[in-house]
């Protein structure tokens, strides 16, 4: 059976399905499959000193269910990188990076991608590699110092030749990074130190994905139960009156929310919004709905029964192609942070 038949095959099934009131989970392949549980958290470290005979430059760690991630620190290479088992699947880090420069605070969002199909109407001749990465030195030759910090997300749907899946089937991974490095014009005397904090947790996840109108007509919208917290309700519709929020219910009257907005790149002033004391409504028993970023990121404090967690979400959709409605689309992925 040819792909094209396959696809079509798999989004008849849940067009079905989505009729029937039943929401199989679907992975990077396209087909059905039942979630599984995963908590994971784990931490990399790369430190070394240049006066060390053989010191280790890199460190890996195992992302649950898309492939591993490096930490790379070397006299003239600094980067995080992403590798991801299934290159016909759309895999996505996103990351806010945090540094100084020319002065100033800055931002900058970045979305490492690793994919086949860049859109649905692409061939699948080109695309990226298995890997891609995100550096993490501002200049080249590296600069004698720096330090950073970042958080982000690593999530995977199906690929854009494909139906989006609807909720995120696959473990979402999200992660905390620091760098800092000195004395790098100076061979023998250098000092580099990097951290990667991953946290994965399939209980407390949340997403959603389709590609196409099509798919968006009976997937733009999920609920997602998060234990000890409540339900997550995404929402992302097309066109240009389609709403594209996020809200959580819980029947604690007490509960808040704070969150911000990190989108593109420059002064942090400019980049980031932050936004507090959201307060639960009574009427809706909702905290929200809040407009998702059309492409950024975001941070989410849930405070419910006097305990607060926070999550990092990615976002991006395009909602309005008229013209190609087949071209739409909309992927979104959550994770708490470690």
């Amino acid at each position: 059976m040819t792909g094209t038949r396959l696809g079509a095959l798999v989004a008849s099934l849940a067009l079905v399905l989505a009729t029937l009131g039943v929401a199989p989970t679907t992975y990077a392949g396209g087909g059905a499959a039942a979630k599984r549980s995963v908590q994971q958290q784990k931490r990399i470290v790369v430190k070394w000193q240049g006066y060390q005979k053989k010191p280790k430059y890199q460190k890996t760690a195992d992302v649950p269910g898309i492939g591993r991630v490096d930490l790379v620190c070397k006299p003239n290479m600094t980067m995080i990188r992403l590798h991801a088992d299934d290159r016909r699947a759309e895999t996505q880090m996103w990351l806010a990076k945090f540094e100084t420069k020319d002065g100033s605070d800055r931002v900058a969002v970045k979305n490492v991608r690793i994919f086949t199909y860049a859109t649905a109407a692409d061939d699948g001749k080109g695309g990226t590699g298995p890997q891609a990465h995100e550096g993490l030195n501002q200049k080249s030759p590296i600069e004698d110092f720096e330090k950073g910090s970042a958080y982000g997300v690593i999530s995977q749907r199906p690929g854009r030749n494909q139906p989006g899946g609807g909720p995120v089937a696959l473990p979402a991974t999200a992660f905390k990074l620091t760098w800092y490095w000195e004395r790098f014009a100076y061979p023998g005397s250098q000092y580099c130190k990097m951290t990667l904090a991953l946290r994965t947790d399939t209980d407390q996840q949340f997403g959603l994905s389709w590609h196409g109108d099509d798919e968006a007509a009976f997937r733009s919208t999920t609920n997602t139960q998060l234990p000890g917290v409540g339900e997550v309700q995404l929402r992302c519709e097309t066109g240009r009156q389609g709403a594209q929020t996020v809200a959580l219910r819980t029947d604690d009257p007490e509960s808040y929310m704070d969150y911000e907005y990190i989108r593109g790149e420059g002064q942090v002033s400019d980049h980031v919004d932050h936004y507090s004391d959201l307060g639960w409504d009574p009427v809706t028993g909702l905290l929200g709905p809040v407009d998702l970023p059309t492409n950024g990121m975001m941070r989410i404090w849930w405070s419910v029964g006097g305990v607060k967690r926070l999550w990092v979400l990615s976002s991006y959709m395009v909602v309005n192609n008229t013209a190609k409605p087949y071209l739409n689309l909309c992927e979104v992925a959550a994770a708490r942070l470690p």
